[in-house]
């Protein structure tokens, strides 16, 4: 239904999806990962109505959105989900991201596939801003926990021990040279090592000043060879 509406008008320039369904992985409870290649003189337009294009599709339900984002997440019955991003086709250029699982659903012009082409031999790297700004955040979120722990707020605390938990899971992806995940979290289970996941599982407690505090130092509890992973 979302492919034939967006086939139909001639300035989507290309459909391709990602994610798991392009990969062949996706089970009954994954997400479509649309994307929509748009000519530069409409795709201001389709991105002011990202809410409203997926609220006339069968079994609409609700969207997620951020403001001064191009994509949109919209939820039908029973249980699905499209993640819908829109492409300026002026801007559609190679990038290691083209590398990972596509599928090409409508490319009359071969602007998807060309772009596809040219990405093959480009490889992920993680900048130094971006190491940096993990690091920070990490230690910050671990002393903040303390803290917030400290002074009884508990539930604050839990918040900023799970975002301590995120960057030790986005750590260990770089050091072990994995591919970037759109999202950190999702499927960590099936690509980290043993160590870090009971550290990880060990970390989860109950809303109590003291425990939290000790899921804090959790990584203490690590083997020497594996420490430098947190």
């Amino acid at each position: 239904m979302a492919v034939g509406w967006f086939k139909s008008d001639v300035s989507v320039l290309g459909i391709f999806l990602g994610g798991s369904v392009a990969a062949g992985s996706a089970d009954a409870y994954s997400d479509i990962d649309l994307r929509i290649v748009v000519e530069s003189e409409q795709h201001s337009q389709f991105v002011e109505k990202r809410r409203e294009i997926p609220a006339q599709w069968l079994g609409f339900l609700f969207n997620e959105w951020l403001p001064s984002t191009q994509h949109c997440v919209s939820h039908f019955l029973p249980f699905g989900k499209i993640d819908i991003f829109y492409y300026d086709a002026a801007r559609l250029v190679p990038s290691p991201w083209y590398r990972l699982p596509i599928r090409i659903l409508h490319d009359p012009t071969g602007i998807v596939a060309e772009v596809v082409e040219q990405s093959a031999g480009l490889t992920f790297a993680v900048r130094a801003d971006e190491l940096d700004i993990s690091i920070s955040k990490g230690l910050a979120a671990a002393q903040e926990t303390y803290r917030r722990a400290k002074r009884g707020e508990l539930f604050y605390a839990q918040t900023l021990l799970d975002e301590l938990r995120y960057h030790m899971m986005q750590a260990d992806d770089w050091l072990h040279d994995r591919t970037p995940e759109t999202t950190v979290l999702a499927k960590f289970e099936r690509r980290a090592g043993s160590a870090l996941q009971a550290v990880l599982a060990a970390s989860y407690c109950q809303r109590e000043g003291k425990a939290i505090i000790g899921a804090t130092l959790a990584r203490a509890r690590l083997p020497r060879s594996s420490r430098r992973i947190a």
